[in-house]
C-alpha cells in the first residue's frame, strides 16, 4: 500500500511539470469515455466540479466561467451521462457503478488528463457525497470544498421519518441509494476534515407534491440540519444559505456559488 501510494504521488508530482493544459475532451478512466471541460488558467489549486445524481457538467457553466477568470476550472459528466459514455448502466441505479467505482473514475479522469493537485472540489447535492469521500480516499489532494445543498448520508432515513412520500419525491429506490453511495455512507462512512469548507444551503422552501405544510416544515428543518452539520465536520467549516434558491443553486443563484469557491480559493492562497 505504501508503494502504491508513493508511485501515485510520484505520478502527480511528473504531472505537476506537464506543459499540457487540459480542454473540452474525451479521456478514458477504466471502461468509461469521460468528457472533461477545464477554462482558465492555473494559477492555484484547480477548482473541480461535481454534480448532482443525473445532472451534467453544463449545470456548473455560470459558475464554471466566473471561476475562470481567477484560476482553472474544471467540469465533466460521469459516465453514461452528458457526453462521457460507459458499457456500464449510467447514473446511480440498480446496475450503476458503485460510489467507489465514481470516485476512482474521477482520480483516473485527472490522471488521464494531467491535472495534478492540489484540488478545490465543489459538490451539489449527491455530488457532495462523492466529493466527500474522494477527500476522504485521497486527503492530501484535496485542500478546500464547497458543498452546495449537498447530500448527507442520514438524508435518507430522515427522510423516511418524516413521509415516505419524500423519497418517492425524488424518484430514489433501495437499490438506486446503495448503489448512489447513500447506504454505505451511512453504514460506513464518517466524514471529518481539517479543510476550509463552506456549505451553502437553499433558502426558498421545496415543495414535494403528496407532502401536507407540516411535513413540508419537517423537511425543511431536516435539510437544515444537516447542512449544518456537514459545515459542523471542519474546524474551518462555514454555513451559507442562498436566500432566493431552491435546491439547484448553481442555476439559480451561481453568484453565491462563485463567491463561496473565491472565499476558499483565496484564504488558500493568502493562509488567512
Amino acid at each position: 500500500m505504501i508503494c502504491f501510494r508513493r508511485n501515485i504521488l510520484c505520478l502527480f508530482v511528473l504531472m505537476a511539470t506537464s506543459t499540457f493544459t487540459a480542454e473540452s475532451q474525451m479521456y478514458p478512466a477504466k471502461k468509461h469515455q469521460l468528457y472533461l471541460n477545464c477554462i482558465g488558467e492555473r494559477r492555484g489549486p484547480v477548482v473541480v466540479f461535481e454534480s448532482g445524481l443525473d445532472n451534467t457538467s453544463s449545470d456548473w457553466s455560470k459558475v464554471q466561467t466566473e471561476v475562470a477568470k481567477f484560476t482553472e476550472a474544471c467540469s465533466y459528466d460521469r459516465a453514461g451521462l452528458g457526453k462521457s459514455t460507459t458499457d456500464a448502466t449510467p447514473g446511480y441505479g440498480p446496475a450503476a457503478d458503485t460510489l467507489e467505482e465514481k470516485v476512482e473514475d474521477l482520480r483516473q479522469l485527472l490522471l488521464s488528463a494531467h491535472i495534478p493537485p492540489p484540488y478545490l472540489s465543489v459538490g451539489h447535492s449527491a455530488g457532495g457525497i462523492l466529493v466527500r469521500r474522494f477527500a476522504s480516499k485521497y486527503p492530501d489532494t484535496v485542500q478546500g470544498m464547497v458543498l452546495v445543498d449537498s447530500a448527507h448520508e442520514e438524508q435518507v432515513w430522515r427522510f423516511i421519518d418524516i413521509d415516505p412520500k419524500v423519497i418517492q419525491g425524488v424518484s430514489l429506490k433501495p437499490d438506486d441509494l446503495r448503489k448512489g453511495g447513500m447506504l454505505p455512507a451511512r453504514e460506513r462512512f464518517a466524514w471529518n476534515t481539517q479543510i476550509p469548507l463552506i456549505v451553502i444551503e437553499h433558502g426558498r422552501s421545496i415543495t414535494r407534491d403528496g407532502l401536507t405544510k407540516a411535513h413540508e416544515a419537517e423537511f425543511e428543518a431536516a435539510m437544515h440540519w444537516m447542512q449544518k452539520d456537514l459545515a459542523s465536520r471542519s474546524p474551518q467549516g462555514e454555513l451559507r444559505t442562498a436566500k432566493h434558491s431552491g435546491h439547484d443553486i448553481e442555476l439559480e443563484e451561481p453568484a453565491v456559488v462563485t463567491r463561496a469557491i473565491q472565499d476558499i480559493w483565496d484564504k488558500l492562497e493568502t493562509g488567512k
